[in-house]
């Protein structure tokens, strides 16, 4: 797979934008450190954006950022990159990777260690692919889908579109608060599976823990093996499906 910068070419004709990362004072950026100094405590991704050329986006992506703020804003430029060009963009494995993504696809690549969380986070078009995810996985997306082998807790919470497909096993508190999009499990589920959710699809093709579906009042939860124990407690108006392998 081509490098950024050369896909950055390839994108705009051999020409890549120079937008200049500028100050006041019109000096320009050349860092994560620099650029989170001149952002708010809690910059919004269209800030981000407005300072970000594309000629500094590889040397931005190649940083680890220190702290929540530049693990922010470096979530927010891996976004960006992938929106600016017309091919699958590579990034590390690391938290926010994707964050408020709105078209493109970022894939995540594997050192098989890493369990980056809030992948995908705010999401709402586009596609994103990798390993295993940590927690917070796909939280708040409206659109776009993610592919992943595994997942800690609370993946899919407050999701309201678009799609996400685990292809091992979920951590507990899967699609908690949903009010709409579809959630795949191909292998098992931990506890409290479609907790609290008013609209949208989970299925589970092996096991759930304990209170699938607790207090949920609307959508189709389908657990394909054993729901343990209080499958849809105090529920109502969600269908919930056991044992339809």
């Amino acid at each position: 797979m081509m490098g950024l910068k050369d896909m950055m070419e390839s994108a705009y004709g051999g020409r890549i934008r120079h937008r200049r990362l500028e100050s006041g004072g019109g000096d320009r950026v050349i860092s994560l450190e620099d650029l989170a100094d001149r952002l708010p405590d809690r910059p919004e991704k269209e800030e981000v954006a407005e300072l970000v050329g594309d000629d500094i986006l590889p040397r931005l992506l190649s940083t680890t950022p220190h702290g929540k703020k530049e693990s922010l804003i470096w979530g927010y430029v891996t976004s960006i990159a992938a929106e600016r060009s017309g091919q699958p963009v590579t990034v590390r494995p690391m938290d926010f990777a994707g964050l408020g993504l709105s078209s493109g696809t970022l894939i995540l690549s594997s050192d098989g260690k890493s369990r980056p969380s809030h992948v995908g986070e705010r999401m709402s078009s586009g596609m994103i692919r990798l390993g295993d995810a940590g927690d917070y996985l796909g939280q708040g997306m409206t659109g776009g889908g993610i592919v992943a082998s595994s997942c800690g807790t609370y993946a899919f919470r407050n999701m309201r579109g678009g799609w996400g497909v685990i292809l091992g096993d979920a951590g507990s508190f899967i699609g908690v608060s949903n009010s709409g999009g579809r959630i795949l499990v191909k292998g098992n589920a931990g506890e409290r599976a479609g907790w609290l959710m008013r609209s949208g699809r989970l299925t589970v093709l092996g096991d759930a823990g304990d209170y699938a579906g607790i207090l949920a009042k609307g959508g189709v939860i389908r657990i394909c093996g054993d729901a343990g124990k209080n499958a849809g407690w105090r529920s109502g108006g969600v269908r919930i499906e056991v044992g339809r392998r």
